[in-house]
Order: C-alpha cells, then structure tokens, then sequence
C-alpha cells in the first residue's frame, strides 16, 4: 500500500511558470487592441466595450485580467491605467513601447511553434521573414530599439559613461552600430563639447538623422551609413562606444576591435556596454530566455561575463576595466579599454 506524499516545496512555482503565458497573450492581445489608449482616464467596462467595438461581458473580463495583472486599476467599477501602461503603452507617448513588443512577439511565436523541432533537429533553415539579419528585420527593429532608448535605456548608458574620469577631457565620439543614434545624443547632453558620429547599416544610418533632426542634435551629432567590419571609421576619435552590438565570434570581434583601436587617438578611450551571461550561462533569466530564439536559430552567440574584456586584451588594450551596471533592470557589463599611447 502506498504512503501519501509529504513534500517539503509546494507546485506554486509551476502556476507561476505556467500563466505567465496567459499574462503575456492578454498584454499582447490590449496592445493590439490599443485597449490602453481609452483608459487615461477612469472609464466603465461599457464605454470601453463601445470604443473598442467588443464584446461587453468579455470585454470587462480583459479590463479585470489587467488589474490582476498590475496593468489598470479598478476604482468604483472603473478602470484606468497604473503607471506603467500609462508611460510605455499609450500610443503617442514619448517612450511608447508597444511596437518595440509586437515586434518582439511576431519574432518568437514562430520559434515557439517550432521550438520542440530547433531542439531535436538543431537550427534548420530561417525563413527570410524570420532572418533577424535581413534588412527589412533590421531597419524595423531600429524603429524599436528607439522606442527602448527613448523609455530609459540610453539616460541610464549616459549615466554610467559621465562617471568616467577621462569622459569629461572627450571631444569626439565614435557611437559604433549605434542604430538610431538616441544613446549617442543622450552620451553628447551630458558634455556640451562632445561631438558624436554614428556609425551603422546606410538604411539604418538614414533613420538615425530623422531622430536627430527630431530632438534637436543636428549640430552635434552625424549619422554615418557602411559596414563596419569592412569599410573605414573615421580616425582621432578620443573615445569609442559600443553598446549591445558586439555578439559576435572572437575572430570577428578582434577585426572590429583592431579596427577601433586604430580609429583612437593615442591614449582613446573604448566603452563598451553589453548584456552578457553568467551563472555557467543560465542567468540573468531575462536574457536567456530572450535571445533562446535567436541562439537556437544560429542567429545569434550570447558571451559569457569577461567576454569583451578578454578581446581587448588580445588586440593591445590598456588600463582595461569590468564593471556590472544595471540598465532598465538589466545586469550588463560595462568594460572600459584606452589605445597604446604613442610613447
């Protein structure tokens, strides 16, 4: 006769595991419904219904499901926006970040279709509408990564790069695969004599100059459009930055480097931000779950912590250092690197 179980841990967790992927097919499903735009403001069940041209009963069920989730509060039978939706999923607000989402989310469903498959049989062929590479992929996702630069992302970089001793001496600034160019025109606000390039894709390139057109950088800051493995850089730079970009193998990440610390002038400094793995490669939790489509998919190698420190070793660095700095939530390695000085 079997004993009935006494367990010491309870299946709470798993539940936890489990609806979060209810959590996130409801905030997709509000997103694309534009459900927030109505709620600036305490509104019934029924005005939303009639706004949204939905189903009143399921309609009320959706709103009540965003308070459980911590995205609307319910007030007398009314419901409005908390903090957090107002500021990032409001279309027209400044940090918006709705799209930056459904991008997101249109690139992992398919993986998460697919995925029992990446696992038994490796990679397989991408399609050319999932090529994270491809440049119809690329100019979109630069639309989104400013919308996350614009909600945080890039203040919370400046901050980090202004406590550097040697930051404030800078005049020239190379931003390296800097997409939209917002990191480097948020960089250039924090030291009024800094001027900034920003180098990326020429498609790319063209959309940085409407963003800084737009926010008023135009004297200070240019977009510049090549490959940045094979074309030239400019020279004389008193620093370098890059920023989220180079996950790349070895041998190409030395190529960019040789080709950074030739673009320094004597004694330049190199910044380098980058989210990195730790934990023998299982944290942070974020960060491995977020690139499993692109890794399992060979589109993409996520370093280790110690990563890019080691490449400046290799290509002649000096005075290298590794910080961990905390971006939006983020745990990302911050490695600063100076060029040979002439004598």
């Amino acid at each position: 006769m079997r004993k009935l179980p006494r367990l010491e841990i309870d299946f709470n967790e798993l539940n936890n595991l489990y609806f979060g992927t209810v959590t996130s097919r409801l905030m997709m499903t509000a997103i694309k419904m534009k459900v927030f735009d109505h709620l600036g403001s305490p509104e019934s069940a029924r005005n939303v219904a009639e706004a949204l041209d939905s189903h009143y009963g399921n309609t009320e069920l959706m709103l009540d499901a965003l308070c459980a989730c911590g995205l609307v509060e319910k007030k007398s039978g009314r419901y409005s926006n908390r903090k957090l939706a107002h500021a990032f999923l409001v279309c027209g607000k400044p940090a918006y970040l709705g799209e930056w989402l459904e991008q997101a989310d249109e690139a992992m469903r398919p993986f998460l279709e697919k995925m029992e498959d990446r696992i038994r049989i490796g990679p397989g062929e991408v399609a050319k509408a999932e090529d994270m590479n491809s440049e119809t992929y690329c100019e979109r996702y630069t639309a989104s990564h400013a919308a996350s630069s614009l909600a945080g992302i890039a203040r919370q970089f400046a901050v980090q790069i202004e406590k550097l001793p040697a930051f404030s001496s800078c005049r020239t600034m190379l931003d390296l695969g800097g997409g939209p160019g917002i990191n480097a025109m948020a960089v250039a606000e924090t030291n009024p004599n800094l001027q900034a390039t920003v180098f990326d894709r020429p498609e790319i390139a063209r959309m940085a100059r409407c963003y800084i057109e737009t926010y008023g950088f135009a004297d200070r800051v240019r977009a510049v459009g090549g490959d940045y493995l094979n074309d030239p850089l400019g020279t004389g730079y008193d620093m370098i930055m890059i920023t989220d970009s180079l996950y790349y193998d070895d041998q190409k990440i030395d190529r960019v480097l040789e080709k950074c610390g030739a673009c320094l002038r004597p004694g330049g400094m190199l910044v380098g931000i980058h989210a990195v793995l730790t934990d023998e490669r299982t944290r942070p939790v974020h960060l491995v779950l977020d690139l499993l489509a692109e890794t399992m998919t060979g589109q993409a190698h996520m370093p280790e912590k110690g990563f890019l420190a080691r490449a400046l070793g290799r290509c002649g660095f000096d005075g290298i250092t590794s910080t961990m700095v905390v971006i939006c939530g983020i745990p990302m390695e911050m490695n600063v690197g100076y060029a040979k000085s002439s004598d």
